[in-house]
């Protein structure tokens, strides 16, 4: 929903966390939007997002656990949000599950956290929070990877923004919100387009098929560009959509990335298939809608 009034930040200390408070901090005031943070406390935690639950470890201390996590995530907030009025909200059990029962709760509108890279085998056998939520939620997801702390500030506010269009697919709610946060903030919007050659057989002739796509991309490119009450520039890239959307991001010297979910939730979505590289690959935070 936007403009967006209910903004979560899942807080867990580490430097990735810490690095994209600039970026809650000026969203937050920006839209006057009502701040939660969320703190995830429990000694050991299984979660199975498949089947909604969750085994912790049992703690007399757990009580005692979440006092002293909220103590701590109020002086966290006095430090890092003097100006922006925040939610305290602690909870045991696992991250995932805290912050699916607080969207769901209290209809946030948007979810703001960094990704932390900590390798395949960790994501495999406990899972990614940041591959979870933007891949299971509802509500749009602001993702920061590759953040340089001493450049965060040449970044806020954003001044580029780049939307990615899916070839094939309905993105005007998409392109809607891009076209929103570059009068939000006054900046610059490019459209682009990625294409990927969609097999490897050699029965298949690229020749006529490869030209209607092409075609049709371009033709959806403009056709988006001239319903904008805005000015925005267009772009058709080609090759793996992570990397073309890295490079296209690095080329228009982007600040946010804004691409499709929700409604684009599809098989055939070649952006969603490829949203958690995007995010990995991105030189500049993602917003996923």
């Amino acid at each position: 929903m936007f403009p967006y009034r209910r903004i979560l930040f899942p807080v867990d200390y580490s430097d990735a966390n810490t690095a994209i408070v600039p970026f809650v901090n000026e969203m937050s005031r920006r839209f006057q939007a009502h701040l939660q943070l969320v703190r995830a406390c429990a000694p050991e935690v299984f979660y199975a997002a498949e089947f909604g639950w969750q085994i912790a470890a049992s703690s007399p201390t757990t009580d005692d656990l979440v006092k002293e996590e909220t103590a701590r995530l109020e002086a966290y907030a006095a430090e890092k949000f003097p100006d922006v009025a925040t939610e305290i909200i602690v909870h045991s059990g696992h991250a995932v599950a805290v912050i699916e029962d607080v969207v769901r709760r209290t209809g946030t509108d948007l979810i703001m956290l960094p990704t932390h890279g900590r390798g395949l085998f960790r994501r495999l056998i406990l899972g990614s929070v940041t591959a979870r939520l933007i891949h299971d939620l509802s509500c749009s997801v602001w993702t920061g990877s590759h953040l340089d702390p001493a450049s965060v500030q040449a970044h806020t506010p954003y001044k580029h923004i780049l939307c990615a269009i899916e070839p094939g697919m309905e993105s005007s709610h998409i392109v809607k919100a891009a076209e929103r946060m570059a009068v939000s903030y006054s900046a610059s919007l490019a459209l682009v387009s990625a294409i990927e050659w969609p097999t490897d057989n050699p029965a298949i002739d690229p020749g006529s098929y490869w030209e209607r796509i092409r075609a049709n991309a371009e033709s959806d490119l403009a056709a988006y560009a001239r319903a904008l009450p805005i000015q925005a520039t267009t772009h058709l890239v080609f090759g793996p959509i992570a990397h073309v959307l890295r490079d296209a991001a690095v080329q228009q010297s982007a600040d946010l990335l804004i691409v499709g979910r929700g409604e684009s939730q599809s098989p055939l979505s070649g952006v969603l298939s490829n949203l958690y590289a995007i995010v990995r690959e991105s030189p500049c935070p993602v917003l996923s809608v």
